[in-house]
């Protein structure tokens, strides 16, 4: 490996024999109870190994399925709508143990195998509009998920780069634009930028720098690596973000997936279970996994990971979601 970048970091104040406490620099953001929602209730005990391991409630305490005596007004005015965020499938600096942050890296056979299977996993619940980070592994998981869906919508990126990008990727048949799923990508969502340890092999690094310190990068709250982003100020962004551009879509009536990142999707999750900077730091996001929330009455109740798509417990805590797989099941195959 070279020794280039290490050599770098020694000679600004982070030498690995160095005690991190002092040297590493604070980064202040208000994250006072107001800051992540005081507003929100949180439902049951939360775990904090693998997210990915979260499962719903018991089917006894489903709901019968509805007749099908039902019309599409009765979708149109539930006040229920549901978000579902989904970390990306292994990409391949995730297979080569690289601190990867903000690089676009695409994903490996086994990250497209989890975002089918998690497509399969959200094929039954309704998307209206899907966030992505900037990054390629996000968007590609964003779109193979969405090849699974039983709805056969099409993904259909939003570029909003210049007037010339708008121009020229606007959906001109009215057929096409209600066969589309519109894709909205920000850099806000992106992981957090991991500085100057991007594309070192995390566990070289550690031995080379030694382990307290990188954990400290990797692994608390506040402490970010040189020229980097601790996960804070990564939260910072990411839960403005959430809340200027994602929550109204949700107030609106708009069933959504947010595909990102480990980071980003932590902090979001941060947000929607007013967790502490303690918490949040020992909250695992395993690749390919969804984790449903049903929003109503300006509430975020988490529901766990819908498991397969034939799994009736998850679709049946609310009479909404009953009716969207309902109206997926009367559709001609």
């Amino acid at each position: 490996m070279a020794t280039n970048t290490f050599h770098h970091i020694q000679a600004n104040g982070w030498h690995a024999n160095s005690n991190h406490h002092t040297k590493l620099r604070k980064i202040s953001v208000n994250m006072s109870s107001e800051a992540i929602g005081v507003h929100r209730q949180v439902y049951g005990t939360l775990k904090f190994s693998p997210i990915g391991a979260l499962t719903t409630q018991s089917l006894a305490d489903t709901l019968q399925l509805p007749s099908k005596n039902y019309s599409s007004e009765s979708l149109i005015t539930s006040n229920e709508t549901v978000l579902t965020l989904l970390r990306h499938g292994e990409s391949m600096w995730n297979e080569k143990n690289l601190f990867t942050g903000c690089v676009d890296v695409p994903l490996t056979q086994k990250g497209i195998e989890e975002a089918i299977e998690a497509g399969k996993r959200i094929s039954n619940i309704p998307v209206d509009v899907i966030y992505t980070s900037s990054l390629l592994r996000a968007q590609m998981t964003a779109a193979i998920a969405m090849t699974q869906h039983r709805c056969k919508k099409v993904p259909a990126v939003l570029h909003n780069e210049s007037e010339q990008a708008r121009t020229w990727s606007e959906i001109h048949s009215e057929e096409a634009r209600e066969q589309s799923i519109s894709v909205i990508t920000s850099w806000q969502l992106n992981e957090r930028m991991y500085g100057d340890l991007q594309g070192f092999n995390k566990q070289e690094t550690a031995e080379k720098l030694g382990k307290e310190l990188v954990h400290a990068w990797r692994r608390t709250y506040h402490s970010p690596p040189p020229n980097g982003e601790s996960l804070e100020m990564c939260s910072q962004r990411a839960v403005a973000y959430f809340r200027d551009e994602i929550e109204p879509q949700l107030l609106s009536g708009k069933n959504l997936l947010v595909t990102a990142h480990a980071n980003s999707l932590r902090s979001i999750i941060m947000y929607l279970d007013r967790l502490t900077a303690e918490e949040v730091i020992n909250l695992e996001m395993l690749t390919g996994i969804p984790m449903l929330y049903v929003f109503e009455g300006g509430k975020f109740i988490r529901r766990g990971s819908p498991v397969a798509p034939t799994e009736a417990g998850v679709y049946a805590y609310t009479t909404s979601l009953a009716f969207y797989r309902q109206k997926l099941d009367q559709m001609p195959a």
